[in-house]
Parts: C-alpha cells; sequence; structure tokens
C-alpha cells in the first residue's frame, strides 16, 4: 500500500469522515441523539404521497439534513423546489398523512 493515500488504500476519505463526525457531534449537542430514518415510515403513506404529487407533473425528494438530525423533502413543482424539514422527534407519518392531504 505504500505510495497511495488513505482514501485509496480502504476507499474512505478522512476529509468525509472528519466530517461526519462533526456533524454527529452537531446532532448530539442539539440533544437529537437518533438520527432521522425513513425506514421507519409507513411505506404505504409514502407511496401514496409520491402518488399524489406525481400525479400533476410535480416530483419529490426524500433526504436528511447533513447532520442526519432531520428529514429533508423536497416538492418540485413548476420549476420550483420548496424543501421541508421534519425532526426524527415529531411524528413522521403525522406529516406525511398531512401532506397527502395537502395534494388531493
Amino acid at each position: 500500500m505504500r505510495g497511495k493515500k488513505y482514501g485509496e488504500q480502504n476507499g474512505k476519505n478522512p476529509a468525509a469522515l472528519d466530517a461526519t463526525e462533526s456533524r454527529r457531534d452537531k446532532r448530539r449537542a442539539r440533544g437529537a441523539t437518533t438520527p432521522a430514518d425513513w425506514g421507519s415510515a409507513d411505506a404505504a403513506k409514502l407511496q401514496r404521497l409520491v402518488e399524489v404529487v406525481t400525479h400533476d407533473g410535480g416530483a419529490i425528494r426524500f433526504g436528511y439534513t447533513r447532520d442526519m438530525g432531520a428529514y429533508a423533502i423536497g416538492f418540485y413543482e413548476d420549476g420550483e423546489c420548496q424543501t421541508e424539514y421534519v425532526k426524527p422527534s415529531e411524528d413522521l407519518d403525522e406529516w406525511i398523512t398531512g401532506a397527502i392531504q395537502d395534494y388531493e
């Protein structure tokens, strides 16, 4: 492995690892020890949300904030994007239900 950079040796970029730790530390400092996890969402509700948003040509993006401390949901309509943020401490399924109702 001589002559190779750290990231080339094991596929991990040390700067990215430092950034990940920094985001984790920031999340902990805010009191949010559990990161957001889309796996905890009701799959049928997520499917319905995709259906109602995309029915008339919109698009939706599911992601996280950089520190994994909140869900980030992007709605694309008419060339515009609006991103909504939901904390893991909020009821995600209830939020999804409200978003579905907004589009029905």
